[in-house]
């Protein structure tokens, strides 16, 4: 049996995020400030894994392989869009938006 754990950990990227708006013409337009000037929300996972080898055989060998990827489930950010509060259309709000909750798998590997 073989046991794996990997803790992944990465500062946020930078972005250039609106600082306010305007309108022109009814339209409603984005006011940028510095580039790269925010950045995202820190990035963090664990992943775990178990492997367990079969017994060998003459003419092959295989094991099973049982991993999950972001074992405890965080809602790392992927991205973050704008649009405007429902309730409130003069406000505008950030949403983020998340991949890969936790991720299970199965693998099953032979070599002849």
């Amino acid at each position: 049996m073989n046991v794996s754990a990997n803790w992944v950990y990465n500062t946020g990227n930078a972005v250039t995020l609106p600082s306010g708006k305007y309108e022109i013409d009814g339209v409603i337009v984005p006011a940028y400030t510095n580039r790269n000037g925010y950045r995202m929300p820190a990035y963090h996972r664990l992943d775990l894994g178990v492997t367990l080898s079969n017994k060998k055989h003459e003419k092959f060998e295989s094991s099973w392989n049982f991993s999950v990827y972001n074992a405890y489930a965080r809602k790392n950010t992927y991205s973050i869009s704008f649009r405007q509060n429902e309730n409130d259309p003069s406000k505008t709000e950030a949403v983020r938006y998340s991949l890969f909750q936790l991720v299970p798998s199965i693998t099953y590997n032979f070599k002849f």
